[in-house]
């Protein structure tokens, strides 16, 4: 005689409504992580397979409790990827909505959904049928076994989900383990995939246990952005990926538009070794002799003419490169300024600068008119005002009835010569240049 098989029904109570927006592979991604979170709990083995149009996930584990089929219900820590205890039951609501046959064997138990008219709600929801296995699988049995019909496709797509199944051929690469990957793009919570900024250089893994604070949603697809951007600016603060850096450091002046660029780096998270290296960077990328803009434009142009290139950075980056040791095209002409007024004593001149200097004067002063008083300066662009373009080798004052000459001609005897007649015909004739 066969022996009859009683059926239990739950009656959920969940709308086949109830998160719309999910698809067969959402679902997947659900069974699927609580597959994940069950082997790293229990340290157990498990495997996950596909043939003959379905997908097997197999884990070994303590297996399902009524109860845990409750919504709501979750006993998971903050490094698991599921908490909110609605994955795997919207999982079974989303694959019985979308005809996929599924099934549950767990702990004597088999748990199938169907979606049916309740007189109780009067409207369509999620039913749990639950039976005893047959006592000699019962008996046999091992942890959870979830085996549902999908495409090999719709499989690989739900474990895509999980940086455990990802690897450089299919794409995935880490810039630096655990922490910055590519594609970029991407932000991962607990080893899930979690939400998208399209503009990112970059993607980025968070850990709860290590943060201490719950960043996303049972969605996986929202997630608070102001907490996830202070956690990926400390990423940034501590990472020491030449790659990373080099990567910003060209959006930053080509004024592409990154995520990156947008949130910034406060100088203050940044330690003093790696502030060395964003300075290398820099020095990398954009060369030696850069500096960064200033917000006076005389600053700019003076630092131009002096022969450094002026490059312009968001303000969210600013402070960092600065505090990194990069000059500023303010220190550069505040700088020249005060190198204008520096006069040279003759005893600091070389020897060949001082017999050019000495000949000169005795040639003019026969030839010419005395020269009078001569004073040698660093530069000369605080002296007199000309354009910033001018090359000043030589000036005359005439307030005070004396020649400034440029140190820099002092080398060349030719120079420094018809620089010196030319000041002294100003001293003797008044005439403009």
């Amino acid at each position: 005689m066969k022996r009859k098989v009683e059926t239990k029904r739950i009656i959920t109570g969940i709308s086949p409504n109830y998160v719309k927006n999910w698809d067969v592979i959402k679902g997947i991604r659900e069974i699927i992580q609580n597959y994940i979170d069950t082997k790293n709990e229990f340290c157990c083995k498990g495997y996950i397979y596909y043939k003959d149009g379905a997908a097997m996930v197999k884990d070994f584990g303590p297996g399902l409790e009524l109860r845990h089929l409750a919504l709501g219900v979750s006993e998971k820590g903050l490094d698991a990827i599921g908490k909110y205890g609605e994955g795997l039951k919207l999982a079974l609501l989303v694959l019985a909505r979308e005809c996929r046959n599924v099934e549950i064997w767990s702990n004597g138990t088999i748990i199938r959904p169907t979606i049916e008219h309740s007189d109780l709600y009067d409207t369509e929801v999620m039913v749990l049928n639950i039976q005893p296995m047959q006592p000699c699988h019962a008996k046999t049995h091992q942890g959870t076994t979830i085996r549902f019909l999908c495409t090999e496709q719709e499989l690989d797509e739900g474990k895509s989900y999980f940086e455990c199944f990802l690897s450089e051929r299919k794409g995935f690469k880490w810039i630096e383990k655990g922490r910055i990957s590519l594609p970029g793009g991407y932000i991962y919570v607990n080893g899930a995939r979690v939400g998208k900024i399209s503009d990112s250089l970059f993607s980025y893994h968070l850990y709860e246990k290590e943060i201490g604070e719950d960043i996303g949603n049972r969605d996986r697809e929202v997630i608070d952005r102001e907490k996830v951007e202070a956690h990926v600016r400390r990423i940034l603060a501590e990472t020491s990926s030449l790659k990373v850096m080099k990567e910003i450091m060209k959006a930053l002046l080509d004024g592409e538009a990154s995520w990156e660029v947008e949130i910034g780096l406060p100088s203050w998270m940044v330690s003093k070794k790696n502030l060395k290296l964003w300075k290398r960077v820099f020095h990398e990328v954009v060369g030696k002799d850069a500096v960064l803009s200033s917000y006076k434009i005389d600053d700019n142009v003076q630092a131009n003419y002096l022969g450094y290139k002026v490059v312009d950075i968001p303000n969210s980056w600013y402070g960092l490169l600065n505090s990194a040791g990069i000059r500023t095209a303010a220190e550069i002409a505040t700088e020249d300024r005060r190198m204008s007024c520096k006069r040279i004593a003759i005893k600091d001149l070389t020897d060949e600068e001082r017999n050019n200097l000495k000949i000169a004067k005795r040639l003019v002063e026969k030839y010419y008119n005395p020269v009078g008083e001569v004073i040698i300066m660093e530069n000369l662009n605080g002296v007199v005002n000309a354009a910033r373009n001018s090359k000043i080798n030589g000036a005359y004052e005439s307030g005070a009835d004396r020649i400034y000459l440029r140190r820099g001609i002092l080398n060349d005897f030719r120079q420094t010569l018809h620089t010196l007649l030319h000041e002294a015909v100003h001293k003797y004739t008044g005439a403009d240049d």
